[in-house]
């Protein structure tokens, strides 16, 4: 068998503005060797031609996408669900049961998008383990009581953690320090130690690609985005 590969469809940005946040979160496409087009997360809606446009330059149509993992439930994340009806979706279970009574300070759910996904083929993740051979997910409370990554070794035998908002900016990893950490627990800490323990590559959910160098972590480029004022 050989490696899973890794493409970002869409990269993640922290941009924001006085008052609320753009909300343009990491997409990315890996492709198993088994088990097929996998896609981690959606994107907002107001990315969706970005990322009809990423998926095409990866020479990959919506309807070609088998498997859909969404690492958990804000707007942000899974806006652009509704493009890859007839995919199977994995959700973890812990991710689920949190939108059915979420905090009053989490205001970033869509039960609209919760309600379409319900009449889904959708499958609901309880303990950490293999979606596929040698592609891991594992439970990572913090931004929510029940978001979820995934993780895998590359043909280079890096650890790479797709962490989306797991760890959704370089601040948070060297800190330990999440933003807007909605988990009742307050796990956020304990994911992150775990994130920066394992990853040699961790791809953040708003922000360029990390990547560890001896103790420092690198990126290569910054994000990008052209703004059109009109």
């Amino acid at each position: 068998m050989t490696a899973t590969d890794m493409e970002i469809i869409l990269p993640g940005s922290s941009l924001s503005f006085r008052g609320g946040f753009f909300g343009f979160s990491a997409v990315v496409l890996l492709r198993h060797p088994e088990a097929g087009l996998i896609l981690f997360d959606t994107g907002h809606h107001s990315t969706r031609h970005l990322l009809l446009a990423g998926l095409k330059r990866a020479g990959v149509a919506p309807a070609e996408i088998g498997t859909v993992f969404l690492s958990h439930l804000h707007f942000d994340h899974i806006g652009n669900a509704e493009l890859f009806e007839g995919a199977r979706f994995l959700i973890p279970a812990a991710e689920w049961a949190y939108w059915q009574d979420p905090p009053a300070a989490d205001l970033f759910g869509s039960k609209p998008i919760n309600a379409w996904l319900a009449q889904q083929n959708c499958s609901f993740l309880q303990e950490d383990g293999e979606i596929a051979s040698g592609l891991h997910w594992r439970h990572a409370p913090g931004h929510t009581g029940g978001i979820g990554l995934l993780h895998f070794q590359d043909a280079q035998g890096r650890q790479i953690v797709v962490a989306g908002d797991a760890c959704k900016t370089y601040r948070e990893l060297v800190t330990g320090q999440g933003g807007e950490a909605f988990d009742p627990l307050g796990r956020t800490a304990e994911t992150l130690a775990w994130i920066r323990e394992t990853a040699d590559v961790v791809v953040c959910g708003h922000h360029p690609v990390l990547t560890r160098q001896g103790a420092h972590w690198v990126w290569e480029e910054p994000t990008t985005l052209e703004l059109i004022a009109r």
